[in-house]
């Protein structure tokens, strides 16, 4: 059991935390426009509350370096210190290592801040002195009579109002009946209370075995395959605990579309261009760890709207276009999904400067890459090792980042798309499930042996007799919708040693020919990065809503399955992974419609 030290140590974590990340916004702010008085009031509180409360629980370098800082707001509040360029990157210094020095208290590691605590404290003697010849000049006049010394008392009331900036004290006078204030106040507490994401995981997990118990039981009981309504309650009441859990752990995306503020403005101050940042939609919410999950992924995709998307202000001046550049961070609830979207109104994505580079770094052949669309072509940048920078800089051209954003959207079961003009800008658009916890799923079954598919790639459930199937170039087609399809027979990719074997001739419709001839097949329909797959099946199931397990060691590197969830007859049930099976079916098909030509 934790002591109450470490528990104060960890609410003391948590809000050091916000407090960094609104310092982070606030500056931004403030650099954009110097005449922000609310963006330097807050900062002025913030770093003031910090410090009280560093002190308070003994970590002296946090409030070492928070003093400073309040020192220099505090002179800016009052007009004797200047807001320059030089000042601000000292600012944006000092509050990274805040964040250093706050990350130091989880993991002990030392931190070096004299350097930029000795910069600030420079800068402001340096006003200081400014400030105080300016004033001896401008204010020489005779001391008025009976009157000594009276600079240093408004030096300290100043001084006591830094101190205790708009705070109101209740001081108690002993007789409460002549002071009707002191009558009315209460104590109030918050409606908001703080609990470690550890524990909401922890419950999240019990809540989980427990719908798998509740699940067992129900099977067990039920009659000729009918349920009984003698577990409709305990079914209504996991069922509403388990939705209650999950919105507990739900934030909004502000919560890290806030902080992109000072990422836009350190890229753009590093590639030397005009940017500023809009945030739409960040109201919706969305599980706290698909933002974490997907944190990294939306800092390569900003940092690369900003580094490869926005031009120069001399190059948009030359094209019509305004000097500054906007990048656009927006969220949307479609259906059960969240979408996030970056969007910029730069160069855009030319697909023939991409369909070049992907067949010198021999992702594909030259004959591949003209088969391609342009739509094709452009999903090539989420390669591994695929870069469009002309040159090597602190922020692209490396080879690595927008893989990983694929890599992340797919490993919570969420979809990537990109909409781009040349010239115009570009859009990419993350479809997200809003929770991790709870998946809605397609069961089905090959032979004995029970899989599942999330419902998030499900377009639909169709039956096609085998003549409706047509062997194409080595390949099954079918038509749904007035539109041509691939077909697959899931049994023949699951029985395959090795999935580069399915190259090889003759691979892809060995089920089709062992079939009758007057046979109906089900097929699910599957949609992944705008196309459509038909994937045959031996029985369909059920719709479920699934608890998602990761594969353990040695099956988490199998490709073709994401994960594994119990039902409730106690069986494991493997649940496919449909980017591979998608991504692996439409190359493989590309190359053989490209050999068959040749």
């Amino acid at each position: 059991m934790k002591s109450k030290e470490e528990e104060y140590k960890e609410l003391f974590h948590a809000e050091a935390l916000e407090n960094f990340e609104e310092l982070n916004r606030l500056f931004t702010d403030l650099e954009n426009d110097h005449t922000e008085f609310n963006a330097i009031n807050s900062i002025f509180r913030i770093v003031h509350t910090l410090k009280g409360n560093a002190m308070g629980m003994g970590f002296d370098d946090i409030a070492a370096l928070t003093h400073v800082m309040e020192d220099v707001m505090g002179s800016v509040q009052q007009g004797t210190m200047s807001l320059n360029k030089d000042l601000f990157d000292s600012l944006f210094k000092a509050n990274d290592k805040l964040g250093a020095l706050i990350d130091a208290l989880k993991t002990g590691q030392r931190v070096s801040y004299l350097g930029i605590k000795t910069k600030l404290f420079v800068l402001l003697e340096k006003h200081q002195k400014v400030a105080d010849t300016k004033a001896d000049q401008d204010t020489k006049v005779p001391e008025p009579a009976g009157e000594a010394n009276p600079a240093p008392v408004a030096e300290e009331t100043n001084k006591e109002e830094l101190d205790s900036p708009q705070e109101e004290v209740l001081v108690p006078t002993g007789d409460t009946s002549k002071n009707p204030q002191a009558m009315k106040s209460e104590i109030t507490f918050t409606d908001v209370i703080q609990i470690p994401v550890k524990k909401m995981d922890e419950l999240m997990t019990m809540v989980g075995q427990l719908i798998i118990e509740r699940d067992r039981l129900i099977t067990l009981n039920s009659v000729d395959g009918k349920r009984t309504t003698e577990f409709e309650g305990l079914q209504r009441i996991t069922s509403d605990l388990q939705y209650g859990v999950m919105n507990a752990r739900m934030v909004t995306v502000g919560f890290l579309f806030n902080k992109f503020h000072r990422i836009v403005r350190d890229v753009a101050s590093i590639e030397n261009k005009n940017v500023g940042l809009v945030l739409q939609g960040t109201e919706c919410e969305i599980d706290r760890n698909i933002l974490k999950i997907m944190s990294d992924a939306m800092i390569h995709l900003v940092r690369n709207a900003v580094s490869h998307g926005i031009e120069k202000s001399e190059a948009r001046k030359a094209k019509g276009k305004p000097d500054k550049g906007t990048i656009i961070l927006s969220a949307h609830y479609e259906k059960d999904n969240v979408v996030i979207e970056v969007a910029d109104d730069g160069n855009g994505i030319d697909a023939n400067i991409i369909r070049r580079k992907i067949v010198e770094k021999g992702l594909a052949s030259k004959e591949l890459a003209q088969h391609l669309s342009d739509e094709e072509v452009i999903m090539y940048i989420f390669e591994p090792g695929f870069s469009n920078a002309e040159k090597i800089t602190e922020i692209s051209g490396r080879g690595v980042g927008m893989d990983v954003v694929k890599k992340a959207a797919e490993s919570i079961g969420g979809q990537i798309n990109v909409d781009t003009e040349v010239g115009m800008g570009t859009t990419i658009k993350l479809n997200l499930p809003s929770s991790m916890a709870l998946k809605g799923a397609l069961l089905f079954a090959l032979e004995e042996q029970e899989y599942a598919v999330a419902l998030s790639y499900t377009e639909a459930v169709i039956s096609l007799a085998k003549s409706e199937i047509h062997l194409i170039t080595d390949g099954l087609m079918a038509q749904y919708l007035d539109q041509t399809i691939p077909i697959i027979f899931l049994k023949d990719i699951i029985n395959l040693e090795n999935l580069a074997d399915c190259q090889k001739e003759g691979v892809l419709h060995q089920s089709f020919e062992e079939i009758e001839d007057d046979a109906k097949l089900d097929v699910i329909v599957l949609s992944y990065a705008g196309k459509l797959l038909g994937v045959v099946v031996d029985r369909l199931l059920q719709q479920k809503e699934i608890i998602e397990k990761s594969m353990v060691r040695p099956l988490e590197k199998t490709k073709l399955l994401s994960g594994t969830t119990i039902l409730g007859n106690g069986k494991v049930c493997l649940v496919i992974d449909v980017t591979t099976i998608s991504d692996l079916m439409f190359k493989t098909l590309a190359q053989k419609t490209v050999e068959s030509e040749n």
